[in-house]
């Protein structure tokens, strides 16, 4: 996928419509007895990673339901995602490699909520005997700069790490920017009023590698209906044999013509 146009963050008129992730909320609850019964996994471990700000807490839903599909979830336990940081990383890793000891060595997929998916990149391409397959949501992995995020987000995000440019993490940025030698699937929404949707997508996907467009908000990404189908059936598919998400009838009645582009 090449980028029409130069990013330039994401509009107010998106930002207001981050009030949509209430609704997406709702609409999830009503939707869990029918995502359930449409991607069952195979008991491997998943970890998901919080978005900037946020904790597992705030990845809670999106656990107890890959956990109710037949996957074992965990979260990343690393408290608060403050920021790019080395420590969050070098944390990250020993818990994944924990995990995988508990499962007999079993390879762990990695979920990562905006932020959180910098971690997810970053931790398959440094350690990928570690990780299945990444799937990142609403993650802007190729921003150069700031300006690919919200005003706002930006400004906290300076503000809680002063000095944070100088953090070893970010003198290995292509670590997240390059595609993981693991099967990866960023999911990314057009709308987004967090992260400018053209730095959540790699460039020109290939092999293993696949972008997948949803509608919603950005706040919404670990309670949208759309994006819980859609990672379930990533996560349920048999080790060694991934596929790209094609499209079918349900698919179409979930994503319209929002499927992989």
């Amino acid at each position: 996928m090449k980028n029409q146009s130069a990013p330039t963050g994401p509009n107010l008129f998106s930002a207001f419509l981050e009030l949509r992730a209430l609704l997406e909320a709702t609409a999830a609850a009503s939707f869990q007895p029918v995502l359930r019964r449409i991607a069952r996994g195979d008991g491997h471990p998943v970890v998901v990673v919080p978005a900037f700000m946020t904790g597992d807490g705030g990845t809670a839903l999106l656990r107890r339901y890959l956990k109710a599909s037949g996957f074992v979830s965990y979260g990343w336990q690393q408290g608060r995602n403050t920021g790019i940081r080395q420590a969050f990383l070098d944390g990250l890793i020993e818990h994944v490699r924990d995990i995988s000891s508990q499962h007999n060595g079993a390879t762990v997929s990695l979920v990562g909520w905006s932020l959180g998916g910098v971690y997810a990149r970053a931790l398959a391409n440094a350690e990928p005997d570690l990780v299945r397959q990444v799937i990142t949501l609403g993650s802007p992995f190729n921003v150069p700069t700031m300006d690919g995020i919200s005003g706002g987000v930006a400004k906290l995000y300076e503000f809680l790490n002063p000095g944070g440019l100088d953090d070893p993490m970010l003198d290995a940025a292509d670590t997240w920017r390059e595609t993981p030698p693991v099967p990866s699937t960023a999911i990314y929404s057009t709308s987004d009023g967090v992260a400018d949707w053209h730095y959540c997508v790699d460039d020109e996907p290939f092999g293993e590698t696949e972008n997948v467009r949803v509608p919603g908000s950005h706040m919404g990404l670990t309670h949208n209906a759309a994006v819980m189908y859609a990672v379930a059936e990533r996560l349920a598919q048999k080790e060694g044999h991934w596929r790209p998400f094609n499209s079918n009838p349900l698919r179409r009645f979930w994503f319209g013509d929002a499927l992989a582009s």
